[in-house]
């Protein structure tokens, strides 16, 4: 088989620019097989993500002797905390309505009952509706339109 050069570069380059991983072409009893490796790479870097993180606890549990002196009032307030602010339950954008026209779901003074829609938490392209876990009356809007939040990051104060 006789191809030339030229032909397999543009082959190649179309391997390189799609979806396509491999492309066979068999001629007699010659054959032509370019093949790519496209989300190996990427499945190594993310189990490589997990292990890195791993380490973390033993650094934090090195810092753990000096913690128990300051968490115990922390703890409190918590405690205090967890019941009047509601938080976010993932890392995302936080938005305060469905799109840039629309109105607000809620605003400050609000009366809102268990499973009404507060929020969108924009997460990995999806967009999450973040529900009520309470009856009650939102006192305090925490977060800007459209910044990041993480994960516990209080978000809304209740009265």
């Amino acid at each position: 088989m006789q191809i030339d050069i030229h032909k397999i570069a543009k082959l190649i380059e179309i391997v390189s620019k799609s979806d396509v991983s491999e492309i066979n072409l068999k001629q007699g009893e010659e054959e032509l097989k370019i093949t790519r490796e496209k989300a190996v790479v990427a499945q190594t870097v993310q189990t490589i993500v997990p292990a890195t993180v791993a380490p973390a606890p033993v650094v934090q549990s090195q810092v753990a002797p000096q913690a128990p002196v300051l968490p115990a009032p922390a703890s409190e307030e918590t405690h205090e905390d967890s019941n009047s602010f509601m938080k976010s339950p993932m890392v995302g954008t936080f938005y305060r309505s469905a799109s840039p026209t629309a109105t607000p779901f809620v605003e400050e003074g609000a009366s809102v009952k268990a499973g009404d829609t507060l929020c969108i938490i924009e997460a990995m392209k999806m967009m999450n509706q973040i529900q009520s876990d309470r009856n009650g009356v939102i006192k305090k809007i925490l977060v800007e339109n459209g910044s990041a939040v993480e994960f516990d990051q209080p978000l809304f104060e209740f009265e």
